[in-house]
């Protein structure tokens, strides 16, 4: 029961919830008393020297009090859009304070159909369990799941997807915080804080760890490989003295065709034709989502395969089969020798639709993309995926499958080849098939 102090000099109790009743006895000033039942102005007390009676609630305060943390509890997002927190178990019980749709407490106890609830504050309070879903807490943190970063010196954790939202913490620069969902635009991340809590913060804010480590079980595998750290460097011999040829950005695909005689470095080549040797635990398969299928939902996704590998030439000369791709649109009709340094992502998927025989857009601009044909699930393989930038630049790719936050696409002008390249999902705009 909730615990009272009195504010008045001396507070009469009476017999009953009104001025009518009699008064049995008072109450000195700063006196503690235990709540329990309300009518109306009214509260239902008990003394410390076992004295019951009703009080007027407007000479009473009422005591805070944050439940101890226990071991394990249960947590309950708000459905309502807002709910009462009251002082106990039950609607004739004062209300002590509100929760906000979406917000997530603690449970430390039930009652029937109420649960004793701690917000993230520490203000407790009980609230009706009709109005709030059981959620599972996240399990612990295993050693492939997705780690984010805090990309600023602080930033507010809230109790939902918007600005509209408590804050009910905070993190700092450099924390690297479980990932736990996202809202369909990417523009709030569901994290768990170092201290355990989960809430969302500005996906604008946040990146995803980009250092990352092969399991042993897919050391010995070869074909389609990632890169798993930023700036990789690709080696001439399997050596780390060795020169470096180039360095793979994160995510960067290459193909593999040979691990050392130590089990310590992969052999690979990227889109350029450059060969070179990065650690073993630097590099992971990307498995089967990268392989022709015998049958594919889609016809021009063979059409595509078959162009793998692809790619511009350096210098003066110009690949005469991106220049073929970019004679498909009506760009080239307006500039009959465009060069293969010409944006050709587009292109590329124009040429592989008219190759099946079907209806293109005609251009090499990524825009008409995002309206051609109807909406796909996502990610639906073959589907044709449009991109934006964080600098506004735009992209057109075939999606082939998606690992954890990333799609999986093969495209033209991606690492200035027909290559396979692995995205972020945020940064995807729509996904369109016939």
């Amino acid at each position: 029961m909730p615990n009272y102090r009195v504010t008045a000099a001396a507070l009469r109790m009476r017999s009953g919830p009104g001025v009518h009743y009699d008064t049995i006895g008072t109450l000195a000033r700063h006196a503690i008393v235990a709540g329990s039942e309300i009518k109306n102005s009214w509260i239902h007390v008990s003394a410390e020297d076992g004295r019951q009676g009703w009080c007027h609630r407007g000479f009473l305060e009422l005591q805070e009090e944050t439940p101890p943390p226990l071991e394990a509890q249960d947590k309950y997002r708000v459905d309502a859009t807002s709910l009462n927190l009251r002082q106990g178990p039950g609607a004739t019980y004062a209300v002590i304070g509100s929760l906000k749709k979406g917000e997530l407490v603690d449970a430390v106890a039930v009652s029937g159909q109420w649960a004793q609830v701690r917000k993230s504050t520490g203000v407790a309070g009980w609230a009706a369990l009709q109005y709030m879903t059981k959620i599972a807490a996240p399990p612990p943190l295993g050693a492939s799941e997705v780690l984010m970063l805090v990309k600023v010196d602080t930033l507010n954790v809230r109790s939902g997807p918007g600005l509209g939202y408590a804050v009910i913490g905070k993190v700092n620069r450099g924390n690297k915080l479980p990932f736990l969902g996202a809202s369909l635009d990417w523009k709030w991340v569901n994290i768990q804080t170092p201290d355990g809590k989960t809430g969302w913060c500005s996906g604008a804010y946040l990146m995803e760890n980009n250092d990352l480590l092969a399991s042993p079980e897919e050391y010995p595998a070869t074909g389609l490989h990632r890169a798993l750290a930023e700036n990789l460097p690709m080696r001439e011999s399997p050596d780390e003295t060795s020169r470096a040829v180039r360095p793979l950005k994160f995510n960067r695909v290459v193909i593999v065709d040979e691990v050392s005689a130590d089990g310590k470095w992969k052999h690979c080549t990227n889109s350029w034709g450059e060969m070179g040797w990065c650690p073993i635990e630097r590099l992971a398969p990307l498995g089967e989502v990268a392989i022709q299928k015998s049958a594919e939902d889609f016809p021009w996704l063979p059409i595509a395969f078959a162009e793998f590998g692809v790619r511009e030439i350096p210098g003066a000369q110009h690949n005469p089969r991106i220049q073929e791709y970019l004679n498909s649109t009506e760009l080239a009709r307006k500039y009959p020798t465009l060069p293969d340094e010409t944006d050709w992502c587009a292109a590329f998927v124009n040429w592989c639709i008219e190759q099946a025989g079907l209806p293109s857009t005609d251009s090499a601009l990524v825009n008409p993309w995002r309206s051609w044909g109807k909406p796909a699930r996502e990610p639906q393989r073959g589907a044709v995926t449009t991109f934006i930038w964080d600098d506004g630049w735009a992209h057109v790719a075939f999606c082939l499958g998606e690992i954890k936050n990333y799609v999986v696409c093969l495209g033209g002008n991606q690492s200035d080849a027909v290559w396979i390249s692995v995205y972020h999902k945020k940064y995807v705009t729509g996904y369109r098939v016939v």
